[in-house]
């Protein structure tokens, strides 16, 4: 069954936890059945998430399709999120097909046009039953590594929130995108005082590598969900060059694959500490 991003956050913070939203590769079916096996075994819901440049692989409509045909059957709610949309065409396209969820993000645009275009995208995904998850601060590795002048600000989160009426905040508080050149150093008291500013869920991106007990931490804080992708394409890689070197046929590779994908999201389940929210 699909389910509406805001009702699952409400759930989360009754308890302070930050769930797991995991990628599904642009729609391959593997990721798919590997995380949702997880995610009914351990009784959690299933956020999904779809990177928008990344959905080109499938395309939106396959990939709904696909999505809907397992939710149907799935025994958790099933949450399918559009991340990184970058420009009205694409947000407005997912929403059109039956995204529950979308983030479109402007953060490459000064305050006031991300402000503009950010509440025309929530405008949008509210008229049609949908969460929508909006960007301030810059997560890219370099930032990351150059200082603090990439972070958000929580007087400027509190306005963009307030203007744009966005259901959730993705801001720049330490972290970064794709694997860490190093260690990650989350921003505590940031994380807390944007909290308060806004008095919305956030949404902490490049979840791969950032310690388990942070993320914890962070839940404590207000963050309510954390994106999870190059791990887990990196664990389906690894599988099935693994199967393939030992001859495998092709489904006995792609099973490998699939196996890889529920072992990650398991382990993410539980430690996290979401298992049983349902």
């Amino acid at each position: 069954m699909f389910a509406n991003l805001h009702d699952l956050m409400s759930t989360a913070a009754d308890r302070r936890l930050c769930l797991p939203a995991l990628d599904i590769g642009g729609g391959q079916s593997d990721f798919l059945q590997g995380i949702l096996a997880a995610c009914e075994a351990a009784r959690c819901p299933a956020v999904l998430l779809v990177w928008a440049p990344g959905a080109t692989y499938l395309g939106l409509e396959a990939c709904v399709d696909l999505v809907a045909s397992f939710a149907r059957r799935a025994s958790v709610p099933v949450v399918l999120h559009l991340d990184h949309g970058k420009d009205a065409q694409t947000v407005s396209h997912a929403l059109e097909l039956g995204f529950t969820s979308v983030m479109f993000d402007g953060s490459e645009h000064p305050l006031d046009e991300n402000i503009r275009r950010t509440r025309a995208m929530a405008e949008l995904a509210h008229a049609r039953g949908a969460t929508i998850e909006g960007e301030l601060g810059s997560f890219g590795q370099e930032q990351a590594a150059a200082g603090d002048s990439h972070l958000a600000d929580p007087a400027e989160a509190g306005r963009f929130v307030a203007e744009t009426g966005v259901d959730l905040l993705a801001p720049a508080v330490g972290n970064a995108h794709g694997f860490y050149k190093s260690p990650p150093r989350l921003r505590f008291e940031l994380i807390e005082r944007i909290a308060a500013a806004t008095g919305v869920p956030l949404s902490l991106h490049g979840g791969t590598g950032i310690p388990f007990a942070d993320v914890r931490r962070a839940g404590e804080l207000g963050m309510r969900k954390i994106n999870i992708a190059s791990q887990l394409h990196r664990d389906f890689s690894q599988a099935l060059q693994a199967a393939a070197v030992e001859g495998a046929g092709w489904h006995k590779v792609l099973r490998a694959g699939r196996e890889a994908i529920r072992q990650r999201a398991a382990e993410i389940i539980h430690e996290l500490g979401v298992e049983g929210l349902l």
